[in-house]
């Protein structure tokens, strides 16, 4: 992926077929994911506010529950409307940044990625090797969007 700033607001992307692939494919979980609703590996995407009073915790959910779950699915939508590149609105980009820091998260819970754990030493014949490798792709993506965003 390469990401250009053109102008006030407005960025080139450019999408290898193989990128565009691997987050077509993905996006299309998350969305079934959040859609189901009840996944254990939603977890870190809509984390509990209030650990402590499970009461303060339900109403905090219920209030802004449907509201997250509408901006998740509004990024996801983005991404796949843009994943052919060109030129992309701040907008747009920052929603590209939402739907890949959620696809970050849920595989980061799928995967149990802590401070600890250095990606780089899963051995080849790991069976979630595979899942690794996207949890990196995704945190270079999301480090180029990053960098296009916050100059």
């Amino acid at each position: 992926m390469i990401i250009d700033a053109t102008g006030a607001g407005t960025y080139r992307v450019q999408v290898f077929d193989w990128q565009r692939s691997l987050l077509e494919n993905l996006v299309d979980q998350l969305r079934d994911l959040l859609l189901e609703g009840s996944s254990p590996l939603l977890r870190r995407l809509f984390p509990t506010a209030y650990p402590a009073d499970a009461d303060a915790d339900a109403a905090y959910a219920e209030l802004v529950g449907d509201q997250l779950l509408a901006a998740k699915l509004d990024a996801i939508d983005t991404v796949e409307m843009t994943l052919a590149g060109g030129e992309l609105s701040e907008e747009q980009l920052t929603g590209w940044m939402q739907a890949i820091n959620s696809l970050r998260l849920v595989l980061g819970t799928r995967l149990d990625v802590s401070e600890d754990l250095d990606p780089g030493d899963v051995a080849d014949d790991d069976p979630d090797k595979a899942l690794w490798v996207s949890y990196e792709l995704l945190t270079q993506m999301l480090a180029m969007v990053i960098d296009a965003l916050v100059p």
